[in-house]
């Protein structure tokens, strides 16, 4: 009798083991995908940081812009150069969706904008809030004072929060991470 029980303790305790270990084994497998998914974001958002429109923009935005300009000034850019700048809002838009809805990592975002958003985030600003305006004169298009241009919005969202994010340890990597080991 002592050793039926004895063994169905020994049995018990086993399966409490196996069962540790399979827990244990999908806490790895969770982090391994969590792992991969911010590589995979961070490759996505790289990618789309490459395209030769997109960095054509962010060069009109940081060139050829300036805060106070004039609509008929932005109006006289050519149709590549209006193009760029498009692709540059739709992009950081598509980046700020994303972002608030937790699909991107606001860590990922920050960290590939940051170099740019000095240079360009004024100018996106001010290009944004032109258009805006335009949108709102002309009667045929749904966009009014009070809703706005939806699109333009999420851009403001994305520049408001990473102008409020301060991360100075990451900031002239070449001199706060020279310790740095891969």
């Amino acid at each position: 009798m002592v050793a039926i029980e004895t063994a169905a303790n020994l049995g018990e305790a086993l399966g409490g083991l196996a069962i540790m270990f399979t827990l244990l084994f999908g806490l790895r497998q969770l982090s391994e995908t969590n792992r991969n998914r911010r590589y995979e974001i961070a490759q996505t958002i790289a990618s789309s940081l490459e395209n030769p429109l997109v960095q054509r923009g962010f060069s009109v935005y940081a060139n050829k812009l300036y805060v106070d300009m004039p609509i008929d000034e932005i109006g006289a850019l050519t149709r590549e150069e209006k193009d760029a700048m498009n692709s540059v809002i739709i992009l950081m838009s598509n980046h700020a969706i994303m972002t608030f809805n937790r699909q991107l990592s606001f860590e990922i975002v920050y960290s590939f904008y940051r170099g740019y958003l000095r240079l360009i985030g004024p100018s996106i600003r001010r290009t944004c809030e032109l258009i805006e305006g335009m949108y709102v004169m002309i009667d045929r298009i749904n966009v009014d004072e009070e809703n706005g241009f939806a699109m333009f919005h999420w851009v403001y969202w994305l520049l408001d929060r990473m102008e409020e994010f301060q991360e100075t340890d990451t900031m002239l990597p070449h001199i706060n991470e020279k310790d740095w080991k891969p």
